[in-house]
């Protein structure tokens, strides 16, 4: 008789036999979790959820097969997965639910989950073998990885082999024969061939093993049209098979092309940079070997590595012509095509600024250094030598019509003058006993001199009343200060004093050589001072003097203009900037003719 002891080992012993047979990824993880619970026992639900990449954490098994797990278990699996570590709960149905984490080089890749009716005593020991059993989906989840990156590696492999190759060759030409023919070695097709599209078609390039070919035969116009039908649909077609949207992809020309020269597998790709199809590869096969997903891949990964190649070869070896036209032709469908926001934006600004530069006018001014002078600037000289008495004011300071800014010392010229009185007393008596004894002679002589001495005294009468300089009118002294030559002796005509009335002024520009062409008298402007900058003042000009300086390191003549109303705050001496109304022009000109200037300077100075 059989006790439950062989019964378990018989259940056991058929757990690891299906488990070893195991043929599948699914039928694995279904056996390997149909052998965890018999060896545990007093399991009622058991689940494993691994991660899909794509589709995230998904039910790979689930034992008993076909069975539903309820709300507090689905609860244990998705705690599993947050917490990321092996936890122990008491669900709802009086069962322990065990819920184990499965990682893969330190990052959660699955969770194991078990509902069962064990005393908690054996818990611990259900952990340990839940987690050395893990090690055997680690192990199938590790081998499936190295398989995958087995075959990204030879994928990658083969492409770079023939990226080498076809970068090898020296124009585009080699290089699409080298593309062909080896990409119709490596995977055993009977023709492979490729095509770049021109205009709305696509015109064969390169065949494999046809160094020559005709591009009116019947067999290149219906791989024209088999390439355009994978390229019109942006996708590749896998004929008689599915394309990127299944059975979706029509496939009329591809059934004709193998109707007609027989080969009953063909595989087209197209190639394409973003959004930008430029051309397409098709290979052809017998109908006993078909193109296979995995073989489809690799094909794709070739092509669209390689294809870039070759498309940057065909661009290198047009003429300079060519490719200028089509670069334009390019950024004509950027600007005019879909997409490029950018370039639609930066064209439609641009079009708005010429717009408005054509339109858009303003005032042509001329800009200039100034300099604020009084409208006249008298001088106040020394009338004769003679020396220092008092100076009243110095420059800065205003003064009054007839105000005494001077005095030269008159003690001499007073003395002198008491000198000729004394002698015109003498001269007078002699001249009436002259006249009294009827001596008409002496008279005569005595009377010359009497005037004589008068023309004198009259003389010395002026120089002292000139001795007093005085201000000729109203205005500010803008020169001089004798507060420190007082007693010292002057020059006859040595300017003392200068003085400038404040009621009216005049304004000096500066104005460049290169603008002076503009310049004519009676312009106006106006003129803002350092002092005040708050304030512009007009003025016009009044002439346009041949007079020129130097400054900082240009040539600038010398122009007058007067103001039209000054204001009691203003100062000869005061500088600003002056501009000088011309007239009306394009704002383009006007921001641009500096450059225009200097560019026909330069251009006539290199003409030979």
């Amino acid at each position: 008789m059989q006790t439950d002891s062989d019964t378990a080992q018989d259940g056991l012993r058929q757990a690891w036999v299906q488990f070893s047979a195991a043929s599948s990824h699914q039928e694995y993880c279904q056996h390997w979790l149909a052998l965890i619970c018999t060896r545990i026992g007093n399991v009622d639900l058991a689940a494993l959820v691994l991660d899909s990449a794509e589709a995230g954490f998904q039910p790979t098994a689930i034992w008993p097969e076909k069975s539903q797990p309820d709300a507090d278990f689905t609860a244990l699996i998705e705690e599993g997965i947050e917490e990321a570590s092996g936890l122990v709960h008491s669900l709802g149905s009086g069962a322990f639910g065990v819920a184990f984490p499965v990682r893969l080089d330190g990052e959660l890749v699955g969770v194991v989950a078990l509902s069962l009716r064990v005393p908690s005593a054996r818990l611990p020991a259900v952990m340990e073998q839940v987690q050395w059993g893990s090690a055997w989906i680690e192990l199938m989840l590790r081998r499936h990885r190295g398989q995958e990156q087995g075959l990204q590696f030879e994928r990658l492999s083969g492409a770079v082999d023939l990226l080498g190759a076809v970068l090898a060759e020296p124009d585009f030409n080699a290089a699409s024969m080298t593309f062909v023919n080896e990409l119709a070695s490596a995977h055993g097709c009977d023709r492979v061939s490729f095509g770049l599209c021109k205009g709305a078609q696509v015109q064969i390039s390169a065949l494999s093993h046809s160094a020559q070919f005709g591009k009116k035969m019947n067999l290149i116009r219906r791989l024209s049209g088999v390439m355009d039908e994978a390229v019109l649909q942006r996708g590749h077609i896998n004929y008689p098979g599915s394309g990127d949207s299944g059975n979706m992809l029509v496939q009329r020309e591809h059934m004709q092309f193998s109707l007609s020269y027989g080969n009953a597998r063909l595989l087209t790709v197209p190639l394409h940079s973003g959004e930008d199809y430029f051309g397409a590869v098709t290979l052809e096969r017998e109908a006993d070997r078909p193109f296979l997903e995995d073989e489809v891949d690799r094909i794709r990964s070739i092509v669209a590595l390689s294809g870039e190649a070759l498309k940057n070869k065909h661009g290198q070896d047009r003429r300079w012509y060519q490719q200028l036209g089509s670069a334009c032709l390019t950024q004509f469908k950027r600007l005019f095509g879909k997409g490029y926001p950018g370039r639609k934006l930066s064209l439609l600004l641009l079009i708005a600024l010429v717009v408005f530069f054509s339109l858009a006018t303003g005032t042509y001014r001329v800009a200039a250094d100034s300099v604020l002078e009084g409208s006249v600037r008298r001088a106040i000289v020394a009338p004769f030598e003679g020396y220092l008495d008092t100076a009243a004011v110095k420059a800065g300071e205003r003064v009054t019509a007839e105000q005494e800014m001077s005095r030269l010392d008159d003690r001499d010229l007073t003395l002198e003058k008491l000198g000729f009185l004394s002698e015109q007393a003498k001269l007078q008596r002699q001249y009436e006993e002259a006249v009294a004894n009827r001596d008409r002679s002496e008279a005569k002589v005595v009377q010359a001199q009497l005037e004589q001495n008068r023309a004198e005294l009259d003389l010395v009468i002026s120089k002292l009343s000139r001795t007093r300089l005085r201000a000729p009118f109203d205005g500010l002294v803008v020169s001089g200060d004798l507060s420190q030559r007082l007693g010292s002796a002057v020059e006859q005509g040595e300017v003392l004093f200068e003085v400038a009335p404040l009621d009216s002024y005049r304004v000096i520009l500066w104005v460049d050589e290169h603008r002076m062409a503009d310049i004519r008298e009676g312009l106006q402007g106006r003129l803002v001072l350092n002092a005040l900058p708050e304030t512009a003042f007009d003025f016009d000009l009044s002439q346009v003097t041949p007079v020129t300086e130097a400054r900082d390191g240009g040539n600038f003549f010398r122009v007058e203009a007067a103001l039209t109303a000054p204001l009691p705050e203003l100062r000869p001496g005061m500088e600003g900037v002056g501009k000088i109304d011309v007239d009306d022009r394009k704002l383009i000109w006007i921001w641009t003719y500096p450059l225009q200037q200097w560019l026909r300077l330069k251009i006539w100075a290199w003409w030979p």
